[in-house]
């Protein structure tokens, strides 16, 4: 079972988006309620910081758990 060619650039693209520093899932989710409170607060996001962006742009399972607790703090501070 091979590949097609969809499924080759996607890898590409995937290689070419890879660093040297990446954070693992959980060191991202460690990270991830003072990257929260720091996009709520539209601080910049530097560092280590960074580099949870940088997971949460790659990883759907993250970025999932990320705008679950966003969206219960925004609605924690709407009640």
């Amino acid at each position: 079972m091979g590949i097609n060619a969809n499924q080759l650039v996607d890898l590409v693209k995937m290689l070419r988006q890879t660093h040297e520093v990446e954070l693992s899932c959980p060191e991202c989710l460690e990270e991830l309620d003072m990257y929260t409170q720091n996009i709520l607060d539209r601080k910049p996001i530097k560092g280590t910081l960074y580099l949870v962006r940088e997971h949460l742009e790659a990883c759907p399972f993250c970025n999932d758990e990320f705008n679950l607790v966003l969206e219960a703090i925004k609605a924690i501070e709407a009640a």
